[in-house]
Parts: structure tokens; C-alpha cells; sequence
């Protein structure tokens, strides 16, 4: 199985048809990208986000996208029909990405959990980082009770009611994810017992104010 060559959207569905498309407000000149953008860490993996989702909710997909690689947003985002290079097998290329990427968004929409593809994609994901908050499930009319068995544990951003405020949450959970990742490699020491005591200090007392600055509290 190879990357096409190029991606052509005829059907739709109606999350895609009704998503449209929303710009990330422009920054103040005075005010800089969050500091976690241009760590060394994050220039460690090629993208910021992976983006799985099913092809019908390819226009959603591309929406946020959009959003989230806005100039005053700054991320990298990582869109199978966009930047998987035609000719490649696809299995490959998408195991890169997944390794490449800081954080891994899947957008579950029922087409989503209609699609094999998607399952093996999430599946892969899973595999890489379980319990590690680089995974941020984005949801599009689908109830808790029908999400995946696996995701159903997971905190999840809603894309149902305010796109604008979801598409902010996802920009700010994955800051979150590349800054909280960063301290832990930041962390020589290896032993278990050091790094999970690590792990819920820098979750309980992160904070991330919605200029993307972050303080220790």
C-alpha cells in the first residue's frame, strides 16, 4: 500500500460539512511565541502534532490544522494526505510520523470508529505513549458511552459546541504536553520511583495561562 499521490475529498460527512474554517486571532507584535516553542526539546521531533482522523472529516482535520499552524499559534502539524510523500507505504511512513511527533491528536468522529485504518493508527499511538498526555482525543458528535474502549479513560477536548474554544484547548493541551515532557527529560536520573514522583508534581502545579506562559506554582 502507497501514499497517493495526491488526496481528493468527494464525500462528506456532517462534521466535515459544517465545520468551517476559524482563524486563530492575530498576536500582539510585542508578544512572542510561548517560550516552549523554541526549546531545544521540541526541535528534537519533527512535528508538534500528529493528526489522525477518517477521511470524510478530512475539511474538520484541515480546519484545525489551519488553527493550530497559524503564525500566532506556530505549530507543526502532521496531515497524512498533505505530507505523506507520494510513493511511500504508507504503514512506514505513518510509523515515522507518529515517532516524529511531540503529541498524537485523534479526532473521533463515527466515521472515525467506523474505520479500520483509524483503529490501527490509534492502536499505534497507544502503543507509543499510553499513559503519557501526548494523546488528545478531539470529539465530534459522539457520547463518552461510544467512544473506543481504549479512549474512554482519557480526558477529551468537546468540538461539539464551541470549535473556537475546543480548537484553543487542543493548542494549550499540547503545550502542556511538550512542556511537561520537557521537564522529564530534563531529568538524569532514570529510576522509576524518581520520575512518576516527577510526573505528578509537574502535573498538580503547571500551570498554563491562556497567553501560554507557564509558572510553577
Amino acid at each position: 500500500q502507497t501514499c497517493p499521490s495526491g488526496h481528493s475529498n468527494t464525500s462528506s460527512s456532517s462534521s466535515s460539512s459544517s465545520s468551517s474554517s476559524i482563524s486563530a486571532k492575530p498576536s500582539a507584535s510585542d508578544q512572542p511565541l510561548p517560550s516552549v516553542l523554541s526549546s531545544p526539546f521540541r526541535s528534537s521531533l519533527r512535528y508538534d502534532v500528529f493528526v489522525c482522523h477518517n477521511d470524510e472529516d478530512s475539511d474538520l482535520a484541515q480546519s484545525l490544522a489551519s488553527f493550530l499552524e497559524a503564525p500566532s499559534n506556530g505549530l507543526r502539524c502532521y496531515l497524512q494526505e498533505r505530507d505523506c510523500p507520494a510513493g511511500g507505504a504508507v504503514s512506514t511512513e505513518l510509523l515515522q510520523a507518529v515517532q516524529d511527533s511531540h503529541c498524537w491528536l485523534l479526532l473521533v468522529t463515527p466515521n472515525f470508529v467506523k474505520d479500520d485504518w483509524c483503529s490501527y493508527q490509534m492502536h499505534q499511538v497507544l502503543s507509543e505513549g499510553p499513559m503519557s498526555q501526548r494523546i488528545i482525543p478531539a470529539v465530534v458528535n459522539m457520547p463518552r458511552s461510544q467512544l473506543p474502549l481504549e479512549l474512554r479513560f482519557l480526558f477529551t477536548v468537546d468540538l461539539n459546541t464551541n470549535k473556537e474554544f475546543g480548537y484553543t484547548l487542543v493548542y494549550k493541551t499540547v503545550l502542556h504536553c511538550e512542556y511537561f515532557v520537557s521537564i522529564i527529560e530534563c531529568v538524569h536520573d532514570t529510576s522509576s520511583i524518581r520520575k512518576s514522583a516527577i510526573l505528578v508534581a509537574v502535573n498538580v502545579n503547571n500551570v498554563i495561562y491562556p497567553n501560554g506562559t507557564h509558572k510553577f506554582c
